[in-house]
């Protein structure tokens, strides 16, 4: 054990919390700001189950998707601080990658959970989902659930694989193939 791992394990806790306060209250606001007429706030206080089941799927849903932005956000900050980022403009570059892999995966994550609830809709034409979760049906409101954490789960390979694929690592030497 290194203390250079060491600090690199303590960084990428620190970047974990805070990317998830971060993202758990902008998913909860954009939520009410998208569904302004449901009024969530509300149903939670009036303690219906339903909607804090849907409410805790889409959140957990996006932590799912958008903790795929954890790794290549530490390995950028790990070539910044190796010294493999070239000039001042390095910290830059590091900043703006790690925030466009925490808004490309976050974008994506939101993409996820409206096709779960496209699919629900699709999967259950004759039910009228936002009536029966603002109703508090539970059985609704599970099976929603699930399926919008399914989803994400699935999505989360792909968005893994695309944001380390983004990461700017250093040009190193290649052995022609032909």
């Amino acid at each position: 054990m290194s203390l250079q791992q060491v600090l690199f394990g303590l960084l990428e806790f620190l970047v974990s919390v805070a990317i998830s306060f971060i993202l758990v209250f902008a998913t909860y606001r954009l939520i009410l700001w998208l569904t302004k007429r449901f009024d969530e706030e509300n149903q939670l206080k009036q303690k219906n189950a339903s909607v804090g089941i849907v409410l805790g799927s889409i959140i957990l849903g996006q932590a799912i998707i958008v903790r795929q932005a954890i790794y290549p956000v530490m390995a950028v900050v790990q070539i910044f601080i190796t010294g493999e980022a070239e000039g001042g403009s390095g910290y830059l570059k590091m900043l703006g990658f790690g925030i466009g892999y925490v808004f490309l995966s976050g974008f994506l994550a939101i993409l996820c959970i409206v096709f779960g609830l496209w699919l629900f809709d699709k999967l259950t034409p004759g039910i009228r989902q936002y009536e029966e979760i603002k109703n508090n049906n539970l059985a609704v409101a599970v099976f929603l659930a699930f399926v919008i954490i399914a989803i994400c789960f699935l999505i989360s390979a792909g968005v893994s694989g695309l944001t380390r694929a983004l990461i700017p690592f250093p040009k190193i030497g290649s052995i022609p193939l032909t």
